[in-house]
């Protein structure tokens, strides 16, 4: 069974809630380690940024166990 992670925010312009699943690969894929989430509203198409912690706190706590690379 592969792992879901669920960014659920609720839109600064119109109060609507916006929740989307998410695979473990797709989340890395457009969110990476990134320590804000841009979301797109589904219903007004308004683009905000919400923290990571807020906006899906497992996929916070996920990005703190995985090893990062070395700064080189």
């Amino acid at each position: 069974m592969t792992k879901e992670f669920t960014v659920s925010a609720t839109c600064p312009e119109c109060g609507h809630r916006t929740e989307a699943h998410h695979t473990k690969e797709a989340m890395q894929e457009a969110f990476g380690n990134d320590a804000t989430l841009k979301i797109l509203c589904a219903h007004c198409q308004a683009s905000f940024e919400q923290p990571v912690g807020l906006a899906c706190a497992e996929w916070d706590e996920y990005c703190h166990e995985i090893p990062l690379p070395a700064d080189v």
